[in-house]
Parts: structure tokens; C-alpha cells; sequence
């Protein structure tokens, strides 16, 4: 690997990071730790990354977030990937359906966040997963049906990033993910069941992920219910609703978006035809 194929490399593992942990920031020893790097290393490429405004250092913290500039790629791209928009439809005839909660799954650095959730009739008061939460890729159903279809390299920067964060709990040890993530590529689904709370009952979830036309994993559609109602033919009936809508959402990503061509108004402005001031006036 070339000197700037590795710097490239790791400048993006460092806006991974900073990404898995926004809005909060962290700082440069934390920054050390999650990736890897060494201190003057990390510095350097914080301080570059910082003069280009994709990260940010406010005033009298030593932490760094994702800065400005970051938002404004984001904006670039939200027509085309605004995936809580596209699967709204297809979250609400999951829930309607099937009776359980329904969840839109999507990746953001080394994590899944939960970008959407329809409640039906049926969900239990105490599912974990809210709202806009953050699980380390790896944990949950919805996590791993993103996890499992990334490109194998990907999956591996991934588990070892992660490994050091959930050092405490063996079972989500890089070894152990991969054979679930073979398990769940073999089945083309994942199904895990749950311990029950205090006061509560087992849960059981099912996910499949959503794939862009180049199979791709950029997204994931999930249903959490108790483990009594995901038994038998009720657990392929869901599999089946989960995966007609997932193919739904990802014949809508991208339709028609890269066929458009939106006019630029600016044009207008320096066109030959528009009107020029006299610069003798």
C-alpha cells in the first residue's frame, strides 16, 4: 500500500470514529485509543483534517467532532439517501401487518442507528432499541443485517475497532461475530432471540438489510416482538413482510434521482443572454 493510500486510510478510520461517537467529541487520547493510532499520528491527521473544516475543535475543549464541511457533503447527498423518508410506507405496512414494532436500521461510522421505529398493535413496553439510538455494529439484529453484507475487509476493520470497545463482554469478541455474520449470510436473515427482563418476557427479533443497486448494504428493516409471537409460521410470516418491503425500499433509492438533471440557477446569472451592467456608468 502506497504512503498515501495508508494516510488516506486512516484519515477516514479517524472521521469513522468521530463519526461513531458525535455529537460529543473526543478527545485525542480517546481518539488513540478507538483506533489505534499513535498520538503523534493522530494529531497530525486531526490537525489536517481540522484546517479543512471536516473537523472541528470548539474553544476551550480538547475534543474534536465532525465539523462543518461534513454537513455540507451531507446535504449534497440527502435527496438520495433520505432512507427514513423512502421506508416510511413500508415501516407502517410492516407494523400493520404483523402487529409488531417495526424498525429502520442505517450505518454511521462504526455503528447502526435506529432511524426509524412504527409501533403496532402488539409491541411490548420495553423494547431497548428508541429512536435515533446507537449500537455498536455487532449488537442487535438490526446492526448485524448491515454488518454481515459489508465487503469482508470492511467487516474485519469493524469487528477489530469494536472488539476494543465490548472488551468486557466475550461474546461479542471479533471471533464470535464471524461465525454469527456466516451463519446469517448462509440464511439470508437474522434471528435472535433475547433474555427477559425483570417483570417482562423473552423477546425474539428478525432483520434482512436493504440493498443499492450494486448490492450494497445501506440499510436494514427490522420487527422485535415477544419470542412467543416469532414462533413457528409466524417467524417466516414476518421474513416474508421484511423482505418484500425491503426490496420495495431499495427499487425506490436512487429511482429516477440520476436521470435528473436539476437546473442550476447560477447559470442563469453568467448566461450570455443575461443582462450586464456598463461598466462606463
Amino acid at each position: 500500500m502506497s504512503a498515501g493510500l495508508h494516510s488516506v486510510r486512516k484519515a477516514a478510520l479517524m472521521l469513522r470514529t468521530l463519526a461513531t461517537f458525535s455529537p460529543r467529541g473526543i478527545s485525542l487520547a480517546e481518539a488513540c485509543d478507538a483506533t489505534g493510532i499513535p498520538k503523534a499520528t493522530a494529531h497530525r491527521i486531526l490537525a489536517a483534517l481540522v484546517a479543512e473544516r471536516l473537523v472541528d475543535r470548539p474553544s476551550g475543549t480538547r475534543l474534536y467532532r465532525l465539523g462543518p464541511e461534513m454537513f455540507a457533503f451531507g446535504t449534497s447527498v440527502s435527496s438520495l439517501f433520505d432512507f427514513r423518508e423512502l421506508a416510511s410506507s413500508s415501516l407502517t405496512r410492516i407494523s400493520n401487518e404483523t402487529g409488531e414494532i417495526a424498525l429502520l436500521g442505517i450505518r454511521s461510522g462504526y455503528d447502526a442507528l435506529c432511524l426509524d421505529r412504527h409501533e403496532g398493535a402488539n409491541t411490548p413496553k420495553d423494547v431497548l432499541i428508541k429512536l435515533m439510538d446507537r449500537w455498536p455494529l455487532g449488537i442487535g439484529v438490526f446492526s448485524l443485517a448491515l454488518l454481515a453484507y459489508l465487503p469482508n475487509d470492511e467487516i474485519q476493520e469493524i469487528l477489530t475497532y469494536n472488539e476494543r470497545r465490548l472488551q468486557p463482554y466475550a461474546h461479542f469478541s471479533a471471533e464470535h461475530l464471524s461465525q454469527t455474520l456466516g451463519k446469517i449470510r448462509a440464511e439470508g436473515y437474522v434471528f435472535l432471540t433475547f433474555p427477559a427482563l425483570l417483570h417482562s418476557e423473552p423477546k425474539a427479533g428478525i432483520a434482512v438489510p436493504i440493498f443499492d443497486s450494486k448490492r450494497n448494504p445501506i440499510a436494514s428493516l427490522c420487527i422485535i416482538a415477544a419470542e412467543r409471537r416469532m414462533r413457528g409460521e409466524a417467524r417466516h410470516r414476518c421474513l416474508a413482510v421484511l423482505t418484500r418491503e425491503a426490496e420495495t425500499i431499495a427499487r425506490k433509492v436512487g429511482r429516477d434521482k440520476d436521470k435528473e438533471e436539476t437546473a442550476e440557477s447560477w447559470r442563469q446569472a453568467v448566461d450570455e443572454k443575461t443582462p450586464r451592467l456598463n461598466p462606463d456608468c
